[in-house]
């Protein structure tokens, strides 16, 4: 039994309130069936032709940050019926690409633990970034291409704790309300979370492991999550306006790979073999 409620996707005022309380929420059959089959696939044979692009890193998860630029079949997962609609409301006026990624954690790689932390720590950007109407800056969307649970490697949310410097700061602060709360379900579930809360990866208990695809998302205005991302010609300057504004949240190296003429020698350079 999860130890967190799981919401369907036609629960839209129950998410969006308990995401506004809380800071994360569930949402199950995110993806369909042949969705969570054809990503699966698509890793499998991404990591065998173009391994040097996939890591692992030390903790021995495979993970490729930059993946959108050379592999247009991805371009359908950026956005997804079932839960864009719930984050370009909580991102409003309106959500924007900030990163798209696979992390995979093959079956018996130890302890793929993390400490807690909160994401976009490391950049800081020329201005700050702006609230949403949901108190949210930046949030990621994570969906389970591979069944977790406790004998898996799990994502794990400290509920209410965005305000909160440190994670004795949060203990103290919310007393009673202070919870770790770890993050299950089979595959096509989603976790929409704010990326100030402190979260973690929990190792499983068992040396089973876990595939998960993650989106990340700023609002209108707000300056990029990071300074490393590439937004591929097609994307950034897409015909369609509405994808072409999605797109719009540029990175001082994306303008630079623009200036470059989206060569293959920039991502060439900037992607392959760098640790990920």
């Amino acid at each position: 039994m999860a130890d967190h409620p799981i919401f369907t996707p036609d629960q839209e005022k129950e998410i969006l309130d308990f995401f506004r309380q809380e800071g994360y929420a569930v949402v199950a059959d995110a993806l369909a069936v042949d969705e969570i089959a054809f990503l699966n696939d698509f890793v499998d044979r991404s990591k065998t032709e173009i391994p040097d692009e996939w890591g692992p890193d030390k903790r021995g998860c495979y993970s490729h940050g930059q993946v959108l630029v050379n592999h247009p079949e991805l371009d359908h997962y950026v956005q997804y019926e079932t839960t864009f609609p719930l984050i370009d409301e909580i991102m409003g006026p309106g959500a924007r690409f900030a990163q798209y990624d696979f992390r995979d954690i093959p079956p018996g790689n130890g302890d793929s633990a993390m400490d807690y932390h909160k994401d976009g720590l490391n950049y800081k950007p020329p201005q700050p970034p702006q609230v949403g109407p949901y108190g949210c800056k930046y949030l990621c969307a994570i969906y389970h291409l591979s069944d977790v649970d406790a004998s898996t490697p799990r994502f794990c949310v400290v509920p209410k704790s965005g305000p909160y410097a440190s994670m004795e700061e949060a203990q103290q602060q919310l007393g009673g309300a202070y919870r770790e709360v770890a993050i299950t379900g089979p595959a096509g579930t989603a976790v929409l979370y704010d990326i100030s809360i402190f979260h973690r990866r929990l190792a499983g208990e068992q040396e089973k492991g876990r595939r998960t695809q993650h989106n990340y998302f700023s609002s209108q205005g707000n300056p990029p999550l990071t300074s490393w991302v590439l937004i591929p010609e097609r994307l950034a300057e897409h015909p369609q306006p509405g994808l072409c504004e999605y797109f719009s949240a540029w990175p001082e190296v994306t303008q630079t790979f623009a200036d470059q003429g989206y060569a293959a020698e920039f991502y060439r350079e900037h992607v392959v073999g760098k640790p990920t």
